[in-house]
């Protein structure tokens, strides 16, 4: 299930609640969902920023530069008015957003919006003792977990355009400047597996951290932890493999809620042809529209061999 699937669900149950005269919400705009869904939203936008903090070089222009600051500025403003509203619904965030400004004072350096802690439920289970409501966790939990499976999504469809680039680039590229460009484009790519990798790892600390007081306990069956051997393709293999015992990475299985023994691997199986099958299609797709093309521009040519042979 996506995150936008859930947060359809979540918010059809608050319109559900709200049909039957419960309303759990203490801000006119912004209902529990809301704000927990929004304070991803701004945990991503803090990461991105982040990334592209770290990605400017040290001669960027000022235009770069300038651009940058109205973003962070833009951020910090948004996070600004979502704690306001979120004290509404943790108080107990108060005592611990004192003693961020406090550390913040003491410090040389001002704040930035990247390093702002939103103290989300996860984060104020993992990090301190402070009471929280367990409606939060949940609302938390359905969207990281969601948000664990649409990275995985992001991750299978890097990993794919990779191992095709890196083909299409043995079979196809020749010369230095084709290679270059080629080179450019592949790393893209990568960041955008590391960016892929990332936000399941901040997702699965944040259901670590939430499923003890919610009694999850088979969460880690369907989404293990993410090490770095995991990232691979469904045709790379780890060192020590060869093409006889070459396993596949547990990132391709996981939708699959990773049943075990037979039924496991009828599963697999299932995926993997549907996989193929749509695959196949669109290579199927790409020759129709060849040989359309082909079928188009041959009358032109035709013609104009006929009109050739009758001057003459």
């Amino acid at each position: 299930m996506s995150q936008a699937a859930v947060r359809l669900s979540l918010s059809q149950k608050e319109a559900s609640d709200l049909e039957h005269g419960v309303n759990n919400s203490l801000h006119s705009d912004i209902s529990p969902s809301i704000l927990i869904s929004s304070g991803m939203d701004y945990e991503d936008q803090q990461c991105c920023l982040r990334r592209d903090h770290s990605a400017l070089s040290v001669h960027a222009t000022d235009l770069q530069l300038a651009k940058f600051q109205e973003r962070s500025n833009t951020l910090q403003c948004k996070i600004a008015q979502w704690c306001t509203i979120q004290l509404l619904y943790f108080p107990s965030v108060a005592h611990l957003r004192s003693s961020d400004i406090k550390s913040s004072i003491d410090s040389t350096q001002e704040e930035k919006p990247t390093d702002i802690n939103l103290w989300l439920p996860s984060q104020i289970r993992r990090e301190t003792l402070l009471p929280c409501n367990d409606s939060f966790s949940k609302y938390e939990w359905d969207l990281r977990r969601a948000q664990a499976f649409d990275a995985l999504d992001d991750l299978h469809w890097h990993l794919r355009l990779r191992t095709h680039l890196y083909k299409f680039k043995d079979a196809q590229i020749r010369s230095q400047r084709a290679n270059t460009c080629a080179g450019i484009i592949i790393k893209n790519v990568e960041i955008n597996v590391s960016v892929a990798a990332e936000c399941y790892r901040r997702a699965w600390n944040a259901l670590s951290a939430l499923a003890p007081s919610l009694a999850r306990d088979v969460w880690m069956t369907e989404l293990p932890k993410l090490e770095e051997g995991d990232i691979r393709g469904m045709g790379d293999s780890t060192f020590g493999e060869s093409s006889r015992n070459h396993t596949l990475s547990w990132i391709w299985k996981a939708r699959g809620v990773a049943t075990a023994g037979m039924e496991g691997e009828a599963v697999l199986l299932e995926a993997l042809r549907v996989k193929w099958c749509r695959s196949r299609a669109r290579a199927n797709q790409w020759v129709e529209e060849v040989e359309l093309l082909l079928e188009e521009m041959w009358p032109s040519g035709n013609r104009q061999d006929v009109g050739f042979s009758s001057c003459m």
